[in-house]
């Protein structure tokens, strides 16, 4: 099974999961009237939608290269990510604003056990969706499931806020405008995820370093054929990491040879830093400089 493919399974399989947990918070806070459960379940609603964006993403970005996409599709998915950011930074404005109004005007519903259990449950199903998500992410090497479980984590710190107002203001009678300010503090923490994914998107579509020249140097100067290294440049596009460098060499080998040297760096690199990796070498006579015809 290919890494998209895999991709894919995860999304479909956290989509399912995330319409399970919204469903079960929203139809609580609705019978309920619990405002804050039912504001989580909308959040986990939005963890849903991200879900969608990025299967219709993933759709186009396995997409073979053409013409017009010489380097394939795969930045479709890098894209999908800001509309994550859009996403939880809407989210924690809603957040704001439901707490101002909860300062102003506070109500809380006593809830029953079979409340607490049911968020308890949404809380672990929470728990495992952003850590299979983050960890299927990292394997794949797939930004966006990275940044969808990171937009999930987000989801774990409301769930809790949200289970620690139920027990306090229940069982130990604390004061109502507690959920109103554990709100603006998951508002905090849905903001600084947003940035940080934002961060880490815009780093890829502005083609920042993806690999540090000092690695690349040390494992192609490892090579005898090799005399020095110079005009090293990499970036990253979805999944796919792409390098190329100017290496100088004997000025007398023969041009076989030279083609010979370029692969056996290409498969060194390879090996380092996965099949996922596009390599251009530019071999130069060592001793030659090239001088620009008028």
């Amino acid at each position: 099974m290919s890494n998209n493919k895999k991709v894919l399974f995860v999304l479909w399989l956290t989509l399912f999961l995330n319409i399970l947990v919204s469903t079960i918070k929203i139809m609580v806070g609705f019978f309920t009237g619990i405002g804050s459960i039912l504001a989580d379940g909308y959040h986990s609603l939005a963890d849903a939608s991200s879900n969608v964006i990025g299967l219709v993403t993933m759709k186009i970005a396995q997409k073979p290269v053409d013409e017009d996409h010489a380097y394939g599709h795969q930045r479709y998915e890098t894209l999908a990510t800001l509309f994550i950011v859009a996403l939880l930074t809407y989210l924690g404005i809603e957040v704001v604003v439901k707490s101002i109004s909860s300062f102003r005007n506070p109500t809380f519903n006593k809830p029953e056990l079979l409340t607490l259990l049911l968020i308890l449950f949404t809380f672990g199903v929470n728990i495992f969706v952003a850590t299979y998500e983050n960890l299927a992410g990292k394997k794949f090497k797939s930004t966006l499931l990275v940044a969808d479980a990171k937009h999930t984590l987000s989801d774990i710190y409301i769930t809790a806020g949200v289970l620690i107002n139920l027990v306090l203001i229940t069982f130990f009678d604390a004061p109502l405008w507690l959920d109103a300010l554990t709100s603006m503090l998951v508002a905090l923490i849905i903001f600084k995820t947003a940035y940080g994914i934002f961060k880490e998107s815009s780093h890829e579509l502005t083609d920042a370093i993806a690999i540090e020249p000092e690695l690349i140097e040390e494992i192609v100067m490892k090579n005898p054929n090799v005399y020095s290294i110079h005009k090293i440049r990499s970036r990253k596009s979805g999944n796919h990491v792409y390098i190329d460098f100017h290496v100088k060499s004997d000025p007398n080998m023969p041009l076989v040879d030279a083609h010979n040297l370029s692969h056996d760096l290409e498969d060194e690199l390879r090996s380092n830093f996965g099949d996922d990796l596009g390599v251009i070498v530019h071999v130069e006579p060592e001793g030659y400089s090239y001088k620009k015809k008028d």
